[in-house]
């Protein structure tokens, strides 16, 4: 058997999330699995991804992007060919929760749904519709639903039921980028980012309503009374004229390494997260991490990081915070064990367990 897989949503570039996430399964799956991968990209990182997986037995450029309408279309005939070509058994596994309406029953499909967001928290009529539709019979019709964490799954079953083919795998960290940095390290890097202050408090995110920039922003203020010398380091801002903020125009692992070693602390206060890497990739760099009770995010970071409820205001939670801050930190080596648990070779090994059993 063949397993197609829709990689179009990879942007090395900006590979977060989603991309993040589809390039990880490919580059972790073992070598044996590889050889019966063929991976769907468009004409924007065809090239890239020919680059970056030499293993894999091919690699098929389609003219839709991710997420065009014409997806619908181009897919299942891409798959129609394949079959034809190889005579073989064809998976087909989309890594988000788009996935085209392929009605030939020969070709099993899997689908990872990372969260319901655009149900619970930005809820629109058109949202509705397309989940209670188009959603709904991805569910139906795929063998497995792959997503990452327990909350995330008791979303899917409470709108789409389907319980016995929901399953978590947690994604993974990768611990060789993302770990606490040696003291020449630290030199060397401070060379790197010298534009960067000594003493900050850190926020990486997006300005998406979940995400609760302005939360994490009036805590920073909140903090300056008890940390009068920290700046403000952010890849999001929303007030030019603030020169408390330090503005990240570009952002790589190797800065957001370095950022997560140096901070105070990695505030996280969002609403609604399917998994929430930021954080756990924070722990395992050696920073204190304030986050919400919101969604997965006590799953994730277990008693690892200190909690607030951003229902409350930040003034409302500032002593507890600040006591909080000042009290000992958990024994690297024991945060350090925690977070190896979450691992991409664990994720795509079970994945292709999966696909190909």
């Amino acid at each position: 058997m063949l397993c197609v897989l829709d990689c179009r949503c990879i942007n090395l570039e900006k590979n977060h999330g989603i991309s993040r996430y589809t390039y990880e399964i490919i580059r972790n799956a073992p070598k044996d699995v590889k050889q019966y991968l063929i991976l769907l990209a468009d004409k924007k990182n065809f090239n890239v991804l020919a680059q970056a997986f030499g293993e894999i037995r091919e690699i098929i450029k389609i003219k839709s992007s991710f997420l065009h309408p014409f997806e619908n279309i181009e897919i299942p005939n891409a798959l129609k060919k394949i079959q034809e070509k190889t005579k073989e058994k064809i998976a087909y596994f989309s890594p988000s929760f788009s996935s085209p309406p392929i009605v030939d029953k020969r070709i099993k499909k899997y689908i990872t749904i990372h969260d319901l967001m655009h149900l619970d928290f930005y809820s629109s009529l058109k949202n509705k519709i397309y989940y209670s539709t188009l959603v709904r019979y991805y569910v139906n019709t795929a063998v497995y639903v792959f997503t990452v964490s327990n909350y995330s799954k008791e979303k899917i079953i409470k709108y789409y039921d389907n319980s016995e083919k929901v399953k978590v795998i947690y994604p993974g960290i990768d611990i060789n980028t993302f770990r606490k940095l040696r003291d020449e390290e630290i030199e060397r890097f401070k060379g790197m980012y010298s534009y960067l202050p000594e003493k900050f408090f850190l926020f990486i995110g997006n300005n998406k309503k979940h995400k609760n920039f302005s939360y994490a922003y009036e805590l920073y203020k909140s903090l300056k009374r008890f940390y009068p010398a920290h700046k403000f380091v952010s890849n999001v801002w929303d007030n030019e004229s603030d020169k408390e903020i330090v503005r990240l125009e570009k952002l790589d692992d190797n800065l957001l390494c370095f950022l997560y070693n140096r901070c105070e602390a990695f505030l996280y206060p969002s609403l609604y997260e399917g998994f929430g890497l930021p954080p756990l990739e924070a722990l395992a760099c050696g920073a204190k991490v304030i986050a919400s009770k919101c969604a997965s995010l006590p799953e994730v970071l277990g008693e690892y990081a200190i909690y607030i409820d951003v229902y409350k205001s930040p003034e409302e939670n500032i002593f507890e915070v600040i006591k909080k801050l000042n009290k000992q930190n958990h024994e690297f080596e024991v945060v350090k064990q925690y977070v190896s648990k979450f691992s991409w070779q664990v994720l795509s090994r079970k994945i292709f367990d999966f696909i190909f059993s």
